[in-house]
This record gives structure tokens, C-alpha cells and sequence, in this order.
């Protein structure tokens, strides 16, 4: 979800790992909507990005089973991880964010019915 990022015109962006490059899905400045979906925690709105981290979780639990949420859990632990570092690295802040309605973020990013938000991650300079 971008908002302030000169390159880029604000909206909702998908990241495709596999091509390693991004797609807009939704146009438009988002950042107020999905503040107050993280339970009105209004700095996120402030923030030029944030990252939502999603899980499908049919696509793990289909091979392994129930013990696919857990590595699902540990994925995005280790995904919040390397932001974190790589936002230290480019002298920017993010922290993770835990509390929101669910439903109510998916809704606003327009995410696949198969999809879960995990984190959301604004990031930006202190």
C-alpha cells in the first residue's frame, strides 16, 4: 500500500515474488481507511508506505496440514524481521502492527477471499 512514494502513485500494490516486481490493484490513497481499520492508530495514516503481509493459508495446510498456520505464524515473523532490518539499514522506522480488524483490512485492500492479513507494517522516516 503506497501513499507518499515519489515513484509511484498511491494505491494498494501486489508483490510478485516470482518476477520480483509489484502491480497496482487499487488506485487511490488508502492510508486514512486503513488506519482507522487498525483500530484508529491515526500514525499509520502519516506513514508513506505500509507493507501488509498476508498468508493463504489453504496453499501451506494443503501440504502439511493444521501445522501449516504455525509455519505460516513463523514466515511472517521472519518477513517482519527483515524489514525491520532493511528499514534500519536505510535510516527509515517501521514497526508491526497486530491490531486491526481483519475483515475490515481486507476489504480496504481489496485481498482475495483466500487471503488473511498478518501484519501491517507502516514504514517511513522518525
Amino acid at each position: 500500500m503506497v501513499g507518499m512514494v515519489k515513484e509511484l502513485s498511491a494505491g494498494v500494490y501486489h508483490y510478485n515474488p516470482h518476477e520480483h516486481s509489484i502491480k497496482l490493484l487499487v488506485e487511490g490513497d488508502i492510508r486514512k481507511p486503513l488506519a482507522r481499520a487498525c483500530v484508529a492508530q491515526m500514525f499509520i495514516a502519516d506513514a508513506p508506505i505500509s507493507i501488509v503481509i498476508t498468508a493463504e493459508y489453504g496453499r501451506i495446510t494443503d501440504r502439511y496440514g493444521d501445522r501449516g498456520v504455525r509455519y505460516a505464524h513463523m514466515e511472517v515473523g521472519h518477513v517482519g524481521q527483515n524489514i525491520h532490518l532493511q528499514a534500519e539499514a536505510l535510516g527509515l522506522g517501521t514497526v508491526v502492527i497486530g491490531a486491526f480488524m481483519d475483515d475490515e483490512v481486507a476489504g480496504i485492500l481489496h485481498l482475495p477471499d483466500k487471503h488473511r492479513p498478518l501484519y501491517v507494517m507502516p514504514v517511513g522516516h522518525m
